[in-house]
């Protein structure tokens, strides 16, 4: 799912011909200069701030990253509480490091992935900002879960919101402003609530979610959730827990009826496909453009890898261990260098399990770095990395407490990847 940015305001259903909006007065989150890019005032105080953000975290970012506009993001998200953004950046640096971000660009993901995963990129709104459509309502999570591993399926949503990234680095440099956001669309046309009631499904679209709200603050000018059916809420209602208010104040919902006129004041229809409001059409004529927008659909059965998973481990020499019945396993790895990245890689046959990691410390408790949660690594190759700030023993613990009546098989991988400059 393309970052799931969030929704927001309450549904109307297929009979709606407006949306329905919670942003106070004016009928649209998206403000009257529509042609100024992304600039943000800034008050004295806020600017002051500012100033003192940039000295404790310049040398800590690339050149790019320094401009005002880029740290503001930080702040923004966290109320220019100065702290709280610091954190929030050196987490992110933190993520981009074990998910390789900065190296998205580069990587090839899964043709399954390219063919059916819905989304693309049709043009830019009148701000210059890139314009994504996620016609969402035909992702087959299921079969895309059963075809690929989790982490390249979250990997694909990160490539997105780079290339994203990348494109705003263009626009601003052809307008001679910053453009630091995007606009979206989501098509919720035949949505199924089987594409986030299944649980690996589920875990995934809310992994995202967080890791979308903690790593791309304020790279959301507004979305458009449409044609959204009356089970829509129950999705909703799941998701909503985990959205940030900051991000639910910029999406819009709507059922059948209104959201063409509303999108048509923030996209000119040259830059929109004919299906979505606009006039553009691919060269035989499609409304739909899929030369510009994977329109997702079912997976063929015979592209299913996951099914098949565990045999596929065993033959590929995973190391297999049994977590007998309500007890647990742990596997001590010994990092010497800071820096160093731990993977793993596990599946366990038939029944889920409990993972998580700590490093032990000298004195007082151990420090929990992932808390230990049941993962359906039965369904879903479960696959992860943790970027080593410290030296010392770190703890792979495989939980299965929870269970008196059955034993788990587990076949795992882990690995170590040593600082660049220091292998």
């Amino acid at each position: 799912m393309f970052g799931l940015e969030s929704w927001r305001g309450s549904f109307r259903g297929k009979s709606s011909k407006s949306p329905s909006h919670s942003q106070g007065s004016g009928n649209s989150p998206i403000p009257e200069e529509v042609s100024n890019g992304d600039s943000w005032p800034v008050s004295d105080e806020e600017s002051e701030i500012l100033s003192k953000f940039k000295e404790r975290v310049i040398n800590l970012l690339p050149e790019e990253s320094q401009q005002d506009h880029e740290l503001l993001r930080w702040l923004k998200a966290r109320n220019f509480d100065l702290d709280k953004a610091e954190l929030m950046l050196k987490n992110n640096i933190v993520w981009r490091r074990e998910w390789g971000i900065d190296e998205l660009l580069d990587w090839k993901p899964p043709e399954v992935l390219l063919k059916y995963y819905p989304v693309g990129q049709i043009g830019h709104d009148k701000a210059g900002r890139p314009v994504w459509i996620i016609p969402f309502g035909g992702c087959d999570m299921y079969g895309l879960l059963m075809s690929v591993s989790k982490k390249n399926y979250m990997k694909y949503t990160f490539q997105t919101l780079e290339m994203a990234r990348a494109d705003m680095k263009k626009q601003s440099e052809l307008l001679g402003c910053p453009v630091t956001q995007q606009t979206t669309i989501f098509d919720m046309e035949n949505f199924s609530l089987k594409n986030v009631t299944w649980k690996p499904a589920l875990d995934v679209v809310l992994q995202i979610v967080q890791m979308y709200e903690a790593n791309y603050p304020e790279f959301l000018h507004c979305a458009y959730v449409i044609n959204a059916p009356a089970i829509f809420t129950a999705a909703y209602a799941m998701i909503r827990p985990f959205l940030h208010e900051v991000t639910m104040k910029k999406i819009c919902i709507y059922g059948h009826n209104g959201w063409k006129e509303d999108i048509l004041k923030v996209i000119d229809e040259n830059e929109l496909p004919q299906h979505w409001g606009g006039t553009k059409t691919d060269s035989d004529g499609n409304p739909k453009c899929p030369s510009l927008v994977c329109l997702g659909g079912e997976v063929p059965t015979e592209l299913y890898q996951n099914q098949n998973n565990i045999d596929k481990i065993s033959e590929e020499n995973f190391e297999h261990i049994v977590v007998g019945r309500g007890g647990k396993k742990k596997i001590e790895i010994e990092v010497i260098q800071p820096g160093t990245v731990l993977k793993w890689q596990f599946n366990t046959k038939d029944h889920d399990i409990c993972f998580g990691i700590k490093r032990k410390v000298t004195k007082g408790d151990d420090e929990m770095l992932q808390p230990v949660q049941r993962v359906n690594s039965h369904f879903v190759t479960e696959e992860g990395s943790l970027y080593c700030t410290q030296p010392g023993t770190y703890v792979l613990i495989f939980d299965n407490s929870y269970s008196y009546m059955r034993a788990k098989n587990v076949f795992h991988s882990i690995d170590i990847e040593l600082p660049k400059n220091k292998k």
